[in-house]
Parts: C-alpha cells; sequence; structure tokens
C-alpha cells in the first residue's frame, strides 16, 4: 500500500529547481498488520451443506463413468418425473400475456404482471386455492399462509420467528430436532442460535423417542416463574421439530404418534413445526385418520382428509410444491399457522396469528415475496391436482424394491413407507464418508453419508431420482458395492 508523504506546490516531481519541495511515495504500514475482517463462527460452524459435497465427489470421477452411462446418484431427494403440463400452460400464458403487454396488475397485485412484487405472504390467487387445498387434503380451516421460497425458508422463518438469542429472563431458547435428522433444519438453527440452540434427540426405528422427549421438556420447564402458560418465561425448549415423512429415515409415522407429539407439545406450552414436504409419500397411509366417530371435520359429504395435520395454535406446518410436483427449481414452499384460539370480545390474537404477523417481518426481510413467476407456476399445478402426483409416486414401487434388496445384506435398514428414501448400517467400524466415497468411484453410484444426519456409520439411499430401469441398474452397483466393500472390511 502507497500513501503521500509530502507534495510539490505544482503536483509534479522537482525537476531540479529550489522552488519546489520533493514528491516523496512511501509504503504505508496499517496500524494493525494482522487484522483482518471476521468471519461469523456460526457460519464456520454450520455444517457444510453435504448435496453439494456428493456433487463434487461426482464431478470428480464423472469423466471415468462416461462409457458406463454415468454415474448413478442416489443422494438427493429429487423425482424422476417433469412438473404436470398445467405449469407450463400457466407459464406460456402469462409469458404470451406479458410479451403482448395486455397483462394487468391491480393495487391488491394479484394480477399477471410477473415483473411486480406481490403481497409478502403470497400471490392472491394461490392463497385461495392453497385455502381450499389445505382444507380438502389437510384438514385445516382457514389458516394463515405464507408462500416462501421453498421449504427451507419456510422453516428458517419459523426458526427466525420462534427462538430467541435471550429471552426475557436471560436465557437463549432451544429447537429440538431428533437424528438421524434432516441437515438442512440444524444448519437454519446453528445459523441463527448456534449449536447452544440444538437439542437432538433420540429415533427408535426412525420413530422419535417421545419418552425421552417428555424428560427434556420437563427438565427445561420453567413455567412456574411466571405463574403457568401465557408469561415471558415458558419452557428453555422453544420448539420441537418433526419431518413427516422423514428426511432422512424414510419413515412415515402412524397419526397416533403424531396425536400425542401434538398433545406432548401443547401440555408444556411448546411449538410443534411439522414439516410435510413429502405429505404425497406416505406410502401405507400410516398418517391416515383412525376410525373412530367425531372426526368429520364437519363436511356435508363426511369425506376425511387425505393427509390430516393438526389444526392447532401451537402447531405450524409446512408443505412444499418441490417433490410431488416435481418443482424443485421454481422454489415454492409454504407455511400454515392457524387461526384459532383468541378472544373476538378482547381483540387478543390467538397464538398462530401472533407468529403469523410477526413471521411477515422475517419475510419481508428476507425475500419480500416469493418469485411471482414461480407462484404462478405453482398455481397451474394445483390444477392437475394429488392424483397427478399420486400416478408418478406409483412408478416408484420398482425402485424402492430394488434398492431394499440391494441393502437385505446389511446389518439393519430402516424405512422405504414414507418420502423416497432407506438408511442402511454399514459393518462396524466402517466409516461412511470414506464409503460413500468408494461408491462413487469405484462403482459409479452415489448415496448420501449417515454422519451427515447425525448418524454415523449409516447410508442414505434415495430412490426417487430415477426411473424404474435407472434405478434398478443403481441398485445393482450399490449391491455390489456393498458385498464386495463389507468383504474387504473383515
Amino acid at each position: 500500500m502507497l500513501a503521500l508523504a509530502s507534495s510539490s506546490s505544482n503536483g509534479l516531481e522537482n525537476d531540479g529547481g529550489d522552488d519546489t519541495t520533493t514528491t516523496v511515495v512511501a509504503p504505508m504500514t496499517p496500524p494493525f498488520p494482522s487484522a483482518l475482517p471476521s468471519i461469523s463462527s456460526r457460519a464456520r460452524s454450520t455444517l457444510d451443506p453435504c448435496v453439494i459435497l456428493m456433487k463434487r465427489m461426482i464431478s470428480k470421477h464423472a469423466r471415468k463413468w462416461e462409457a458406463e452411462g454415468g454415474i448413478h446418484s442416489l443422494a438427493q431427494g429429487v423425482v424422476h418425473w417433469r412438473p404436470p403440463p398445467s405449469v407450463y400452460e400457466a407459464l406460456y400464458d402469462v409469458v404470451r400475456e406479458n410479451v403482448e403487454e395486455t397483462s394487468t396488475v391491480d393495487g391488491g397485485g394479484d394480477g399477471g404482471i410477473v415483473h411486480t412484487y406481490c403481497p409478502d405472504e403470497g400471490y392472491p390467487p394461490l392463497l385461495e386455492a392453497l385455502a381450499v387445498k389445505l382444507w380438502d387434503e389437510n384438514g385445516l380451516r382457514n389458516p394463515h399462509v405464507v408462500v416462501t421460497s421453498g421449504a427451507n425458508q419456510a422453516y428458517v422463518n419459523c426458526v427466525l420467528t420462534l427462538l430467541d438469542e435471550v429471552d426475557d429472563e436471560g436465557n437463549g431458547s432451544m429447537c429440538v430436532v431428533f437424528e438421524p435428522y434432516y441437515f438442512n433444519h440444524v444448519m437454519a438453527v446453528q445459523s441463527v442460535r448456534g449449536d447452544g440452540g440444538l437439542l437432538v434427540g433420540p429415533t427408535v426405528r426412525g420413530v422419535p423417542d417421545l419418552g425421552w422427549l417428555r424428560a427434556r421438556l420437563e427438565e427445561h420447564d420453567c413455567r412456574g416463574a411466571s405463574g403457568g402458560h401465557g408469561g415471558n418465561v415458558g419452557n428453555a425448549i422453544r420448539m420441537v421439530t418433526l419431518v413427516n415423512p422423514g428426511n432422512p429415515t424414510g419413515v412415515a409415522l402412524p397419526y397416533a404418534f403424531l396425536e400425542e407429539m401434538m398433545r406432548l407439545t401443547k401440555e408444556f406450552g411448546v411449538w410443534l413445526v411439522v414439516d410435510n414436504t413429502y405429505e404425497h409419500f406416505d406410502v401405507e397411509g400410516r398418517n391416515r385418520l383412525p376410525d373412530r366417530s367425531g372426526d368429520d371435520y364437519d363436511r356435508d359429504d363426511n369425506s376425511r382428509p387425505d393427509f390430516p395435520c393438526f389444526d392447532e395454535e401451537h402447531v405450524i406446518n409446512i408443505f412444499s410444491f418441490s417433490k410431488g410436483y416435481a418443482m424443485a427449481g421454481f422454489r415454492v414452499g409454504y407455511v400454515a399457522l392457524s387461526s384459532m384460539g383468541g378472544n373476538n370480545n378482547t381483540g387478543n390474537d390467538g397464538r398462530g396469528t401472533m407468529a403469523y404477523k410477526e413471521m411477515l417481518k422475517v419475510q419481508d426481510t428476507i425475500a419480500i415475496c416469493t418469485s411471482r413467476i414461480s407462484q404462478m407456476a405453482a398455481l397451474g399445478a394445483m390444477r392437475s391436482g394429488r392424483t397427478w402426483v399420486y400416478e408418478r409416486v406409483k412408478t416408484l414401487d420398482v425402485g424402492r424394491a430394488a434398492i431394499l434388496g440391494a441393502m437385505s445384506s446389511l446389518e439393519d435398514v430402516v424405512g422405504g413407507n414414507g418420502a423416497m428414501y432407506v438408511m442402511g448400517k454399514l459393518p462396524d467400524g466402517f466409516d461412511d464418508q470414506e464409503f460413500a466415497s468408494l461408491l462413487v468411484e469405484h462403482y459409479g453410484v452415489a448415496v448420501i453419508p449417515g454422519s451427515f444426519c447425525g448418524l454415523p456409520g449409516w447410508i442414505r439411499v434415495c430412490y426417487s431420482n430415477l426411473g424404474p430401469d435407472d434405478c434398478a441398474k443403481a441398485a445393482s452397483r450399490l449391491e455390489k458395492g456393498i458385498l464386495e466393500l463389507a468383504a474387504r472390511s473383515r
């Protein structure tokens, strides 16, 4: 670095005369030679995005497998089909209208122009369609909805809205996740609260341990200090996270279990955030309502929601267009908060309504609104309906059976009845990241190491990202790799 120490009267170097001073340019020494801008310790301690790491690994060995049809990825959770034609029909119509300048937009932001903002909570026609869907398919009556840039942003919205760095009593609030966990959920909490904001609980074959959760809720219960529910002091555990059907477990949780979880979190005044991204992938229908009276949802035809969710003040439900509708690149998810509770006479809002109002601040800060044209595409997808999705989900049966067969020699296998995943336990002493690397290099197939999900010594295998024929080929490679690497480790 250079600095001007002295200057001549005319700004030029001295030509030898006595009437000017000499211009001297000298290096400038910074006051703190070793000082550099800092990077957030939370960002540095947050998990690395494992899907990116796996893609780098695949790229490293891609050329070796070109002649064999490439490396088959069973890593990232995507589907092999394309979005419904109604998505592109909607996009065609809106683009044509904008090219011809026939679209209009009113003050409410619900016209067809794509280059403007829409309301923070979402594109009004999409919100109207979602209100119908959430009642018909999920049993949620008139919830507050915020459309987000994928389900990941919906979860980040929840973390930023619900968790405190320091509460009114000087304590930080915590979030419970269950291992094996969805890595992006952990990354969100780490980014906002650091590791001190995480409490990781156990599962039994993919089912969260409710006994453990009750013990932790009792341990961290501070309500006595504020006189019970509603005070500024509640439970140091502020929210419990559940993914159903499970990522990475591939386990669909029974309705009775979900109901017990809902009642337990309600008892202790704790938020229950349920990620329903895989609602269309409840393979065995475990989340169906049991046959009992009183659950007709006041419908004229006595129908029941296909994938029921709990319409309770303390329950927040997250959904996505990325999986069933194959719209991962459009980045559209949404979060539904209950409009129940409160007192119309006093003007007091229910807890869901209160959280919704505060979440709109988060939404406005992060995204303002989700891409308008993506929301229009999502509205187009909804015209095809869940029947269209179920027909595609049915095509996964072949791949699921092939992957389960390929992993049958492992000591333990979990999943396969929900979402799009199966987890398998590797032989004792085998490093799962090394195993995944060897599978890519020597067998041309990619999986996710379980250590990325908090479960070292296991692997997560996705059976939805390849069509039936290619998935069967990938399963053959996986089986060969498992058998040969396991034999080598003995």
